[in-house]
């Protein structure tokens, strides 16, 4: 079984029965990432991308990784699309979208297919507007989809990402969070489900963080930033899975969004980050493809020939 298949088993079995304690999903919380990104709490991540494009309107959009769907029935209700093709690797999760989209009305307008990223089959030159959200980091092979995303912009196209791009899996050490343990010690023992704070390595899911310290990277061989946007959660995103919530007085939250706050003053470089970017023309372009194409291929070689040594 690959990576990607034990993943979308994880996340059909995380969509039936939500066990995972998620950051994001605490109002106050998204109130501080909307801030962050925007300046102020009451504007949310698509109005980065509406701001950044000066509200423009975008023909046919192509959401990777679009989970249950919310964010493609959002650009529709906001007017921001005429049609959105939207991928997952997780069926439970297209069968949620499809049903949603089909209540509110969208049923014709967000088409959805299941899809695995690392093997992606797009249409040349067909979207205007790329979405990936919490996804791209979820990408094993990215030179290869960010190669088929290239060819599937226009060459006047957007992307629009919201991604984590923190350390990858492998990369993890002790000292990414140190920082973060130092506060988790601090809380009242009550409030921590356990004693002590481990290494944020998802091991159900092998495919989560698989190479996100490499997306900045890959990202600029053949892309430009247009504007972005970092929202932290280099603590939020740890600390809310192994805060015990039963115990947690009502100012829980804002106290680990002022220690998050702290840490990013103190220097650490921000996780998780919102960007408009836009695809490289003519013979920067090409150069892009070419070593989308060739890098992976030869970093094959160069393994394959090291393990036979």
């Amino acid at each position: 079984m690959s990576d990607f298949d034990a993943a979308t088993r994880y996340w059909d079995r995380e969509v039936l029965g939500l066990s995972y304690v998620h950051w994001m999903a605490n109002s106050e919380v998204r109130a501080y990432i909307n801030a962050c990104i925007n300046g102020t709490p009451h504007l949310w991540p698509m109005d980065f991308l509406e701001t950044v494009t000066n509200k423009r309107h975008f023909t046919r959009a192509l959401s990777i990784g679009c989970g249950s769907g919310a964010m493609e029935r959002d650009l529709m209700k906001r007017g921001l699309c005429d049609s959105v093709d939207a991928l997952d690797g997780s069926i439970h999760s297209l069968h949620l979208a499809v049903t949603a989209a089909r209540a509110e009305g969208f049923g014709d307008a967000i088409r959805y297919f299941a899809s695995d990223f690392n093997r992606p089959v797009l249409p040349h030159g067909k979207y205007d507007l790329v979405i990936f959200q919490q996804s791209m980091h979820h990408v094993g092979k990215l030179e290869k989809l960010l190669r088929n995303v290239l060819l599937a912009l226009k060459p006047d196209g957007l992307m629009y990402i919201d991604e984590y791009v923190g350390p990858s899996r492998h990369e993890w050490t002790e000292a990414h969070i140190t920082a973060q343990r130092a506060a988790f010690h601090m809380l009242p023992r009550e409030l921590r489900l356990y004693d002590e704070l481990a290494l944020p390595i998802q091991i159900e899911d092998p495919s989560e963080g698989i190479r996100s310290g490499e997306i900045l990277e890959q990202l600029a061989v053949g892309f430009e930033i247009v504007d972005q946007r970092d929202y932290g959660g280099n603590w939020l995103s740890i600390a809310f899975p192994v805060i015990n919530w039963s115990n947690a007085d009502p100012g829980l939250a804002s106290r680990l969004i002022e220690s998050e706050r702290a840490m990013l003053r103190s220097g650490l470089k921000p996780w998780m980050k919102v960007a408009v970017l836009k695809p490289k023309r003519g013979a920067a372009k090409r150069a892009a493809l070419l070593k989308y194409f060739v890098v992976p291929k030869a970093k094959r070689i160069v393994f394959e020939l090291k393990r036979m040594t």
